[in-house]
């Protein structure tokens, strides 16, 4: 089963270096690691992002795909 969780990094855009932003990881079930560090500024939205994909459990294939799917969400709202 996959563990998906918040991780907080910062950002390396030029311009916005060193600001706080967060991002998903998760651990599989062979151990290994996948995470995407910069998804947004606001831990909230990352962290429903993370609940989605835990109650999906998506195929790794699909990783990618729905952080990206996610990341246009969150910018038509602004």
């Amino acid at each position: 089963m996959q563990e998906w969780s918040v991780i907080e990094s910062e950002c390396q855009t030029a311009g916005a270096e060193g600001y706080p932003v967060y991002g998903v990881a998760v651990r599989l079930s062979d151990g290994g690691t996948w995470l995407w560090a910069d998804v947004d500024t606001d831990c909230s939205a990352v962290q429903r992002l993370a609940e989605r994909l835990q109650r999906a459990q998506p195929e790794p294939c699909l990783f990618e795909d729905l952080v990206l799917d996610f990341i246009e969400e969150m910018a038509g709202k602004v």
